[in-house]
């Protein structure tokens, strides 16, 4: 299977916010106003996609493995800032601390692995399997630790008597949100556990799409899906086991009180 890819014209691909429109005419018509969010969401994706298509074409034409590093540090870093930003003030540096650790433990962890053990490419940075592979495992493992945080946050606002009780009663720290993280953890590898039972059935995953639609066999892009998810999965889980391990412990002071503000 080898077919040409259709290159999509500049006014082809602008047919395509006819999409946009037509979603934010339905929203509308439910009395929702979100037409600035979607306009400016669909011109920051627009803008970022083009940039960051330029970025990989110097990339993948150099095959630097500094700027590949780089690369993929900088992806690492707009990750941890997404989580943070969304939490605006609710954080302390030592939480910032625990998801940068999780998220670089788990994330390189699993594309070394991935790249070492599983691909293979010559050379074994190549970029244009690092960069993608990494970007997908990167998201993912920033999604799941970011689920896991808004949980704990919410489980803590509702059962702060309860925590406050237990310790009052002489339970450590790791005993009073020993249930909240147990909950944590599992609303955060939920969905990619529910992406790996409904693939090839309800979906066709992205990485699959492209590449059927680049020409590649579908039994080879197969077996790249299957790869990609079990590393996704993989590194979700050591992503946001890391997290709670860690992030826990910021929620108190010193003495094992907790703390009204995580600040």
């Amino acid at each position: 299977m080898d077919k040409s890819v259709i290159d999509l014209s500049t006014n082809q691909m602008l047919l395509t916010y006819v999409f946009v429109i037509l979603a934010m005419i339905i929203t509308s018509l439910n009395g929702l106003n979100r037409n600035k969010e979607f306009i400016i969401g669909t011109i920051r994706m627009t803008a970022q996609l083009f940039l960051a298509g330029f970025v990989l074409v110097y990339i993948f034409d150099s095959s630097s493995l500094v700027l590949s590093i780089l690369m993929i540090l900088l992806m690492e870093f707009f990750a941890v800032f997404n989580i943070v930003s969304s939490k605006k003030g609710q954080l302390s540096r030592g939480m910032i601390g625990a998801i940068s650790i999780s998220l670089l433990i788990g994330s390189i962890f699993t594309l070394i692995f991935f790249l070492v053990v599983v691909v293979r490419p010559t050379p074994i940075y190549d970029p244009q399997y690092l960069i993608p592979l990494g970007g997908m495992i990167i998201g993912n493992s920033m999604t799941g630790i970011n689920l896991a945080l808004n949980q704990v946050l919410k489980s803590i606002d509702t059962n702060r008597v309860n925590i406050e009780g237990s310790l009052m009663l002489g339970a450590t720290p790791r005993m009073a949100m020993d249930k909240i993280i147990q909950d944590a953890f599992d609303t955060a590898i939920t969905p990619s556990l529910n992406n790996i039972k409904n693939m090839g059935i309800i979906n066709l995953p992205g990485m699959m799409t492209g590449q059927i639609l680049g020409g590649v066999s579908p039994l080879i892009a197969i077996k790249y899906q299957i790869a990609i998810m079990t590393a996704i999965l993989s590194s979700v889980t050591i992503c946001v086991f890391f997290f709670l391990r860690l992030g826990y412990k910021k929620f108190f002071n010193e003495q094992g009180q907790l703390i009204r503000n995580n600040e």
